[in-house]
């Protein structure tokens, strides 16, 4: 089986949310993410929405949390460590991030109309 837990707490951590917090964001119980930080819940017990509920307020793909190649790739956590990271700095990071998805979705969509 495999847990995602160690994953879901670094980006917590990265972004300063709290358990009650990403629980409120997520509509889920407190005790339940906390059990998937804890690696009581495995990858697959994990209900595909609230997986993506979670990423989503973690500013990231879902297979963020169990693909290394995703990452190693993320915007977020490639420009951290570049002088001081502040909540503000971190704030700019999320949304630069964000708009660079929805840019790809655009994108994508109208590729498929040509």
């Amino acid at each position: 089986m495999l847990y995602i837990g160690e994953h879901v707490q670094e980006r917590m951590s990265l972004l300063a949310i709290t358990i009650e917090e990403l629980a409120y964001k997520t509509f889920m119980e407190p005790s339940e993410i906390d059990d998937i930080i804890r690696n009581k819940i495995a990858l697959e017990e994990i209900d595909e929405l609230d997986l993506l509920l979670i990423s989503n307020v973690l500013h990231c793909k879902p297979e963020y949390f169990y693909d290394e190649k995703v990452r190693n790739n993320d915007f977020l956590v490639n420009t951290m460590n570049r002088g001081n990271d502040t909540e503000d700095s971190r704030n700019v990071k999320v949304k630069i991030q964000d708009y660079i998805k929805d840019f790809i979705f655009v994108n994508e969509i109208l590729a498929e109309e040509n």
